[in-house]
């Protein structure tokens, strides 16, 4: 009995040990099986789906037994996609705004004549919506404006034209100028126009500048010649000159292209009126006036013509050097040599030729003021002949 009692543990023992190990590996197997199990129901299917899904080969209609019609099935329509309910959108608002248009911004008057008097218009239109307002007109030297100023409104659609004078200057040579004008226009707020021309003389006038000198008779003066560039012909109207220090004769009544005037010199008016110039006034079209320079050549050059000194001190004496030469002597005598106000005087004088070499001396009196200038003429005689002045100026220095 022990015998088999003990026989009869061994057996429990190991079936509780087989049933320990077993049932694990018994789960796993059964895993694996269920896995391999649908991998080939998926290939299955997959074949049997590539065999459903090649044609059958059409066989061709036998006289005796056609083949059963088939019905087709009918195809399902797909459902209808509902739109989404039309919302009503606002109408845009467009702004109302003035816009100004112009129909051309450039005016060129081509080859004009000396001071001529030209005309031109620049017309512009209100092509916006609203008022169109002018803000400003400017003009530049020598152009007048009509026609549009400040303030002036335009409503849309409406056209304004801005007219304009222009007088040509003497000189020949190119000319241009600029206008604007300036609106509530938010896109174009100024408009920029120009006009431009050639200016040429249309009279012509021999010499160009006159050269006189004091010890000649008539101070040497030439005849002045007048031709018409473009063969219109005209009449001389008038003759002046500066301090009329020369004059000539014409007749008024005749017309021609060409004529030929002899000036008279007035030489103790050119004395004094060293510098200046003759005005002559014509009948030409484009060329009212015709105007020559002329100088005359001084007894005396003095250099420097005038003396400036800087960074004066009160009764701190500055020096200067000054030299005269006599354009008509051979030799001349310096009598005197002077001062207006007493800041001047004579240090030391020296003749060389026809030239005389000054040192003079500047003394400066107390400042007055914040900003004083001192200011002196000093005066040189010559002997036997006219006075000399040379102006004096000098600034004291800033303390």
């Amino acid at each position: 009995m022990a015998t088999n009692s003990g026989t009869q543990g061994m057996v429990d023992h190991r079936q509780r040990a087989f049933l320990c190990l077993g049932l694990p590996l018994l789960l796993v197997c059964g895993a694996l099986l269920t896995l391999q199990l649908g991998c080939q129901k998926t290939a299955s299917d997959a074949e049997t789906a590539a065999i459903q899904a090649e044609p059958e080969p059409t066989a061709e209609p036998s006289v005796s037994s056609p083949p059963p019609a088939t019905t087709a099935a009918p195809r399902e329509a797909p459902p209808e996609t509902a739109e989404p309910p039309t919302q009503a959108s606002e109408p845009e608002v467009v702004e109302a705004r003035p816009r100004i248009e112009m129909d051309k911004t450039v005016h060129d008057f081509g080859q004009i004549g000396p001071e001529t008097k030209q005309t031109a218009q620049f017309k512009f239109k209100n092509a916006g919506s609203a008022p169109l307002k002018i803000v400003r007109v400017k003009s530049c030297c020598g152009v007048v404006t009509r026609g549009v100023s400040s303030g002036q409104e335009y409503a849309p659609g409406q056209t304004g034209t801005l007219e304009l004078d222009y007088r040509a200057g003497s000189l020949p040579g190119s000319m241009e100028r600029k206008l604007y004008i300036q609106s509530n226009d938010p896109v174009q707020s100024t408009v920029t126009m120009t006009i431009k021309a050639t200016i040429v003389r249309r009279v012509n006038h021999e010499p160009q500048r006159l050269k006189l000198f004091l010890n000649r008779d008539n101070a040497g003066c030439e005849d002045i010649t007048l031709t018409s560039l473009d063969g219109k012909p005209f009449s001389i109207k008038g003759f002046r000159s500066t301090a009329n220090a020369i004059t000539a004769q014409f007749d008024p009544t005749v017309k021609a292209t060409k004529f030929v005037l002899k000036p008279q010199a007035d030489m103790t008016k050119l004395q004094r009126n060293l510098k200046g110039q003759i005005s002559i006034d014509l009948t030409h079209p484009e060329a009212g006036n015709v105007r020559l320079l002329y100088d005359v050549l001084p007894e005396f050059t003095i250099s420097p013509p005038q003396i400036m000194v800087f960074n004066l001190k009160p009764d701190e004496p500055v020096q200067r050097e000054i030299w005269i030469l006599s354009n008509y002597r051979d030799t001349f005598e310096i009598e005197s040599v002077s001062s207006q106000k007493g800041s001047i005087k004579l240090v030391n004088q020296k003749k060389v030729g026809n030239r005389y070499q000054l040192r003079i001396e500047i003394t400066a009196p107390p400042a007055a003021g914040d900003n004083p200038v001192l200011s002196d003429v000093l005066q040189v005689k010559i002997a036997g002949g006219d006075t000399l002045s040379i102006q004096c100026r000098g600034f004291y220095a800033r303390k």
